[in-house]
């Protein structure tokens, strides 16, 4: 745990996915709470953000294989991707919300395979179940920890915040992963 590259995974993960767990959690009740939807209408469309999140599974893996020497460069284009969800709740139409949260998970998903494939190019097949394990319980420890907070801010209506708040947490997460991968090269080069 004190070398550097386990916590720019676990930054790069745990941060990065975050937005996957804010909609998962958040998107019925703020299509319910602005869209004035039904539970019953929202079941009916509640599978298009994950699905976003599954696609971007083979999407990202394909990417991370086909241009692996530019990682860096794919976790500055994530974080990019990924600030359009703090615009959901200037949104009025209730298809271009869904389209955006599918974009959202979509974009989570590649921060997922873009940790696990920096993983993979610094630590032994021997590690292989502790770093998965790192990386799931850590974003499940990140979003335990920010939902409560999340939650408040959508009981007080302030949607605004919540969703900034939501696509911060990348941003958080990429430069901390920058910054940890620069140590250990610095660290490498002495």
């Amino acid at each position: 745990m004190n070398d550097p590259r386990v916590w720019a995974f676990i930054a790069a993960y745990a941060m990065g996915a975050f937005p996957s767990g804010f909609v998962l959690y958040q998107a019925s009740i703020y299509l319910a709470a602005v869209f004035s939807k039904s539970q019953l209408e929202i079941g009916k469309v509640l599978w298009i953000p994950p699905l976003g999140w599954e696609i971007g599974y083979f999407f990202w893996g394909w990417a991370m294989d086909r241009f692996s020497g530019a990682m860096r460069r794919q976790f500055l284009i994530l974080m990019l991707l990924s600030t359009p969800l703090a615009v959901i709740p200037y949104v009025s139409s209730y298809r271009l919300t869904l389209a955006m949260m599918f974009f959202a998970m979509f974009i989570t998903s590649g921060f997922i395979i873009g940790a696990v494939a920096y993983a993979t190019l610094h630590f032994s097949i021997d590690h292989a179940g502790f770093i998965a394990g790192l990386g799931a319980g850590s974003w499940s420890l990140v979003v335990a920890l920010a939902m409560p907070g999340v939650g408040r801010l959508f009981d007080l209506h302030r949607y605004d915040v919540a969703f900034l708040i939501a696509a911060l947490f990348p941003l958080a997460g990429c430069a901390a992963w920058m910054i940890l991968t620069r140590i250990r090269r610095i660290d490498g080069l002495r």
